[in-house]
């Protein structure tokens, strides 16, 4: 998960904890992929890729679904 030559603040565990963290804010079960990259886009880590990494950890620790083009949070 972490690469000794990596941002840690763009590894894909921290990526997926500001995701959860934004539907938190929010205070909604889902949101669009597209609000994720709007808010995001200003930061120094944001690529689409590491973005994608993010989600790509929340669904493979089964905490968020996807359905077009939401991500859905499970618990």
């Amino acid at each position: 998960m972490f690469l000794t030559d990596e941002d840690t603040a763009a590894s894909a565990p921290i990526v997926a904890y500001r995701i959860l963290r934004l539907l938190e804010e929010k205070g909604a079960y889902k949101i669009s992929i597209f609000d994720v990259a709007e808010k995001f886009k200003g930061e120094r880590w944001f690529s689409i890729n590491r973005i994608h990494l993010g989600m790509l950890f929340l669904f493979a620790l089964g905490l968020v679904d996807f359905d077009q083009p939401y991500i859905v949070k499970h618990a």
